[in-house]
Formats: C-alpha cells, sequence, structure tokens
C-alpha cells in the first residue's frame, strides 16, 4: 500500500512528503480537496476551540467571511473551487469583489486573510505545492480609528444614572471596563471567590482571563470597587454581576452611547481601550 501511495503521489504532485503520504495512506477523500469545503472544516475547528476558550470572535468572524468567499464563487457559476484550479487571478477578483461591496481595508483585508489562511492549510496538507495567491496585496489601511473614549465622555458616563434597569446596569459595567480592562466575558465569569484583599486593605481581582487563561491581578479603583459592592460579593455559586448574552449588552452599551450623546459606538472593547490609554496618559 505505502508503494502504491508514493507512486499516486508522485504522479499527482510530482513530489513526495512524509504529510502527503500519509495523507493517501489514511484515505484522502476524508481531506477536503476543494476551499469551501475546507472553510467549513476550520470553522467547526475554530467553534469548538470557542467553546474551550470561551471566546466566539474569531468563530463569528469567520462566518462572514466564509459567506461571502461562498458569494463570489457562486457568482463565477460555481458551488465550490478545488484547491488546485486556485490562481492569482482568482485572487485578485475576490478583492475587487470586496472593495466592490464597500468593504473598509480592514474589512477587506479580514476576508482576505481568511481565504489565504485556508490556502495555507492546502499547502501544509500536502494539497498545493505553493500558495497561487501568494502575490495578492492587502490593501492599505487609512488612519487608525479611534478605538476609545475621552476622559470627559467617561466622566460624563460616571456621573449619569440611568432610569432604565438594563441602561443602567450597561453604564456600570462600562465604568467598571474601563476601570479595570476585563473584557466582557471575563466580567461574565467573575465570581466572588475571584475577589481578595491586600494587607492594606484594597480590593483586587485575581482571574484567569478567558482568552488567553493568563491570570490578571487587578487592583480596583475605588469606584470600580463601589460598583461591585452593589452586587453579589458573598454566594460563590452565582457571578458578581448578572449579566446577559454578548449581543443583548451591546445593544444596551450603544443606546446607552445614543441616551449621552456620545459620538463613538460604545462596546465592551472601546471600554478596554479606554482603560489602556487612560493608563498611558494618567
Amino acid at each position: 500500500r505505502i508503494d502504491e501511495a508514493y507512486e499516486q503521489a508522485t504522479k499527482e504532485k510530482g513530489i513526495v512528503t512524509a504529510e502527503i503520504l500519509k495523507n493517501v495512506i489514511v484515505d484522502a477523500n476524508t481531506i477536503p480537496m476543494t476551499l469551501l469545503a475546507t472553510g467549513e472544516e476550520e470553522r467547526e475547528r475554530l467553534r469548538l476551540r470557542s467553546i474551550r476558550i470561551n471566546s466566539t470572535s474569531s468563530y463569528r468572524q469567520s462566518k462572514t467571511s466564509q459567506l461571502n468567499l461562498r458569494e463570489f464563487i457562486g457568482l463565477r457559476g460555481m458551488n465550490d473551487i478545488a484547491f488546485e484550479d486556485l490562481t492569482e487571478e482568482f485572487g485578485k477578483s475576490y478583492k475587487l469583489f470586496l472593495i466592490g461591496k464597500g468593504y473598509s481595508a480592514s474589512n477587506t483585508n479580514h476576508n482576505l486573510c481568511w481565504l489565504q489562511r485556508l490556502v495555507y492549510i492546502a499547502v501544509d496538507r500536502g494539497l498545493l505545492k505553493f500558495n497561487p495567491l501568494e502575490d495578492v496585496g492587502y490593501e492599505k489601511k487609512g488612519s487608525p480609528k479611534r478605538r476609545h473614549i475621552s476622559r470627559n465622555d467617561l466622566l460624563l458616563i460616571m456621573e449619569t444614572p440611568m432610569e432604565d434597569k438594563a441602561l443602567e446596569l450597561a453604564r456600570r459595567m462600562f465604568v467598571f471596563s474601563s476601570l479595570t480592562g476585563l473584557a466582557y466575558v471575563d466580567l461574565r465569569n467573575l465570581y466572588p471567590h475571584h475577589i481578595g484583599m491586600t494587607a492594606d486593605g484594597r480590593k483586587y481581582i485575581r482571574e484567569k482571563r478567558a482568552k488567553t487563561n493568563n491570570e490578571a491581578f487587578i487592583p480596583l479603583h475605588p469606584i470600580a470597587e463601589q460598583i461591585m459592592s452593589l452586587y453579589n460579593t458573598a454566594d460563590d455559586s452565582k457571578p458578581v454581576f448578572p449579566l446577559s448574552s454578548r449581543d443583548s449588552m451591546w445593544f444596551e452599551f450603544h443606546s446607552l452611547g445614543v441616551a449621552l450623546g456620545i459620538n463613538e459606538n460604545l462596546t465592551a472593547h472601546v471600554a478596554r481601550h479606554t482603560f489602556g490609554v487612560n493608563m498611558v496618559t494618567s
């Protein structure tokens, strides 16, 4: 069987590597040979990873990239495309397709990265000898968009309680994240046992970040400590904050910004960046 596999690999690929030989022996039919099929396989891997690290950002982003790729291939009259049929023209045409849809340089590049990712998977598996899209360039980005709010905007949020309960929770969580740098998933995973106190009586949070699994030690700002004291800090069977799904809170963050007349679209990501900027400039 090994001799047959070697002969088949030599005939089809022109070269033989250990990876190519292994693929032929274990049945190459179990490995996707086309672009979109490999994309679905990779998305499943990302889905399982998102569960393991408790962060869905990469998985969610891959959905849009895969849909765009599927739409583009469909416009060329195909349901999928074999890796061996990929050309530089395909990559450059896909880039023009993305630009034509009105995508920014950043979003265009995100989608191109997904395409390149799938091609390099094929190269690693020995399905391609080289990346035929290697010379497809990325879009040049303009000046980076500000991803934080000003100190004055943060003070406005701090000083303006909301009558609506959901908006008030969003306001407190935005402020808390701005003062601690915690991501939304880390706020949801925060339990009383993560809270400690130093010898001089200052409270802190010691928690493993969901995305990196690295432990963070965060001394609490007095305002953050005050916010936390309004919620569950004793019953370790429940999280500290009564937070809903990420998408629901994103809507409340956005509504909070609109209610206060803040130009920047408020998100948990903006809150974290505000923390970093305040640390650097303080």
